[in-house]
């Protein structure tokens, strides 16, 4: 009889085509989304074939994308519950190598089906063992929220990046966050292969800004980035037209931080 920490380690040792980044916060309001929808469509731009997938009820990061019309109808619930195949769900964006899994309200209700099923824990990635050879990239967007839906996204990432504001309660959900990856980590023998923590919005005309910068290389050097995204309208507008950052503002200073994240984060040259 298998064990659950059997099956995560079947699964780990899997050969992986994709790599599977997931941006992830439990602190809300910390421009997650923005910086993801950015990222992946960078990635893309450069030639590789990138995922993203909508993991938040609120289908924000669906919206970025301009995808308002169809995200009522397709979402991971019918993937995760009835088993279809992922495959079906993916839509086009306006970049070739960009495809989406869009969002809709119905993953709010799949908390309870999740908490049912055997391993549920591992239905995201399951899903993702079906597409991950079509793809370089799998960046996936997670509610902040602490829940079966995090679990999963959590379980099936290689990578996690974690936009932080410089204020206290930034700290204080990076705090509650590595904290759950440990019990994690001891719950279901799960070994996180990077974790990256870099700040968003930041202005280093403030001191707060600086001595946070200087807390997270202090206190975690061994996750923190040199690379911060700076406060600046751009991405906001970008994601309020449906838009990316690379279409609307392709030469602006937030575009330029973008770069360096995704080049720092993956080691570009």
């Amino acid at each position: 009889m298998y064990i659950v920490k059997d099956i995560c380690r079947a699964i780990r040792t899997k050969t992986k085509k994709a790599t599977v980044q997931l941006f992830l916060n439990y602190k809300g309001g910390t421009g997650k989304t923005s910086i993801s929808s950015a990222y992946g469509y960078y990635l893309a731009k450069i030639g590789k074939r990138v995922l993203m997938i909508d993991l938040d009820a609120q289908a924000h990061l669906t919206a970025c994308f301009n995808q308002e019309s169809i995200r009522r109808n397709k979402s991971l619930y019918g993937v995760v519950v009835s088993g279809e195949r992922l495959s079906d769900i993916v839509v086009d964006t306006s970049l070739e190598r960009l495809k989406l899994v869009p969002s809709s309200i119905s993953l709010s209700a799949l908390e309870l089906p999740l908490y049912r099923m055997p391993i549920g824990e591992f239905r995201l990635r399951q899903a993702l063992r079906n597409v991950d050879k079509d793809y370089d990239y799998i960046i996936i967007d997670a509610a902040p929220s602490i829940g079966l839906l995090s679990l999963n996204a959590i379980l099936a990432c290689d990578e996690l990046l974690v936009p932080l504001l410089a204020d206290f309660l930034s700290f204080h959900g990076l705090k509650i966050l590595l904290e759950t990856l440990a019990s994690i980590e001891k719950e279901f023998q799960f070994y996180l292969g990077k974790m990256h923590i870099f700040l968003n919005r930041y202005n280093s005309a403030y001191p707060v800004c600086r001595e946070c910068q200087e807390a997270i290389h202090k206190f975690y050097p061994q996750y923190s980035l040199k690379t911060v995204i700076n406060e600046a309208y751009e991405i906001m507008d970008a994601s309020s037209m449906g838009k990316s950052l690379f279409e609307v503002h392709p030469d602006s200073k937030a575009a330029e931080d973008i770069k360096d994240l995704v080049y720092e984060v993956n080691g570009f040259k």
